[in-house]
């Protein structure tokens, strides 16, 4: 964490590290804190949902930008809003153990945000590159967590269309799939305009030809071919193509007890692809023709993770069961005198994001230095995938760093002089008043 540049609260949410950036924003570990009297104005605007554990555990805390909402369409930011909240509602929908929880989220904040449980351990890109293919067992019991979490996702009319070794985490109580909400964020950066029919979302690698040339129409068939180009990956330690072929892929150094499943699987045409029923009956059928049942594949794959050496190293911070002192102090004095918990660290967080939102709506000509790129963390849950090609399309022009904010200290209330600006007190009430009503629905058009 860079104090000068991460705030030290996010909602309820005592942040504790970086874990990545991407296209999306950026993505921190977190903790939620044990706050009194938080609300139910407040509660409601978090979407708070519980861990059902006597402590908090950590999360994942994940900042969009608010770019990521717009559409290109005529709609305004607030529907937009709208439609992200009802996105939400549909994510916490979700419940498996190969889905990490959602735990919150704030559709109102200037920079949006949603948090869901932090699972603990290497992706599955690191585990292939570092150890090599996956031998029957640990293959087997990956595809069976892979086919449960789709049949989770799709269970609540969701897709995931972006499946991939970079977004699949190893964790202690087995694999778990990331990100599988957010697909239909990353359609409305209106810089890529990926709404539209007719173009492809996703990573080129890892997904099906129809999605190549339009996401917006695709179905459960194209994540069934995205999980059998994971296991691809797995198999061969290298995706199925570059870029999706209506041919078959090279075979070469896929075992041959991988290949009819595969092969199935991997075609051009979506109505030929097994269901996720179909891909489980012949992943169980795979292992117990080499003497395994589902439950010691597992084993074997939780075995291989363990002693991997590829699980990351958390933070001194995260090691603790106890927030921050001075950040919980901070965060409830906020909440007692009204105001949200991160309102602390509020005057100052969106500075530099909302200085390069402005940059955005320069001229074409006008001219903008961008920062170095910072190397991401050791521990980062999810990494950028070596082998995903971005989708074809022009180069995008060089952008300023949007991910790095600047949290102000709390300071002490301010002595009463003759103003013209309105109290302190009354501002913060107006706020109060404005994201009540604004989650209550009861604001005129």
């Amino acid at each position: 964490m860079d104090e000068e540049r991460d705030p030290a609260v996010l909602g309820p949410f005592e942040l504790l590290a970086v874990l990545g950036q991407g296209g999306m924003g950026r993505t921190y570990l977190g903790r939620r804190l044990p706050l009194e009297n938080l609300g139910s104005e407040l509660e409601t605007g978090y979407h708070l949902t519980d861990a059902g554990e006597s402590e908090p555990g950590l999360v994942a805390v994940k900042v969009i930008k608010p770019s990521m909402l717009r559409d290109g369409s005529e709609h305004s930011e607030a529907e937009a809003r709208a439609r992200f909240g009802q996105e939400i509602q549909t994510m916490r929908t979700v419940v498996s153990a190969r889905v990490p929880a959602f735990r919150g989220a704030d559709t109102e904040a200037e920079q949006p945000w949603l948090a869901m449980d932090y699972v603990h351990g290497p992706t599955l890109h690191k585990l292939v590159h570092t150890c090599g293919p996956l031998a029957v067992g640990p293959y087997g019991a990956l595809g069976l967590a892979l086919v449960e979490a789709l049949r989770a996702i799709h269970g609540v009319k969701l897709l995931h269309r972006d499946l991939k070794p970079g977004n699949i985490v190893l964790g202690p109580d087995g694999p778990a799939v990331l990100d599988f909400g957010l697909a239909r964020l990353r359609e409305r950066d209106s810089a890529a305009a990926l709404t539209r029919t007719g173009v492809g979302f996703g990573t080129p690698s890892y997904m099906p030809l129809e999605q190549a040339t339009d996401a917006k129409h695709v179905d459960e068939s194209a994540d069934v071919y995205a999980l059998g180009a994971v296991l691809f990956f797995a198999a061969a330690k290298r995706p199925p193509y570059k870029y999706p072929l209506p041919t078959p892929p090279n075979w070469e150094g896929v075992l041959p007890a991988f290949l009819p499943l595969l092969g199935r699987i991997l075609v051009p045409v979506a109505a030929q692809r097994p269901s996720l029923d179909e891909v489980e009956s012949d992943l169980l059928h795979l292992l117990a023709g080499h003497g395994l049942t589902a439950e010691t594949a597992a084993d074997q794959l939780r075995a291989l993770v363990a002693g991997s050496g590829t699980v990351p190293e958390l933070p001194a911070k995260a090691l603790s069961d106890r927030p921050d002192r001075q950040v919980q102090q901070a965060a409830q004095q906020a909440v007692d005198r009204g105001a949200a918990p991160d309102s602390p660290w509020a005057p100052d967080l969106f500075d530099e994001f909302l200085d390069a939102e402005v940059l955005d709506l320069e001229p074409p000509d006008a001219k903008a230095e961008p920062e170095p790129p910072r190397a991401p963390a050791e521990y980062a849950p999810t990494v950028v995938d070596p082998d995903a090609q971005p989708a074809p399309g022009p180069p995008a022009p060089a952008q300023p760093d949007t991910t790095g904010y600047r949290p102000a200290p709390p300071r002490p209330p301010e002595p009463e002089t003759a103003s013209s600006a309105p109290p302190a007190a009354a501002v913060r009430a107006a706020e109060q008043l404005r994201k009540a009503y604004a989650h209550s629905g009861r604001l005129c058009p």
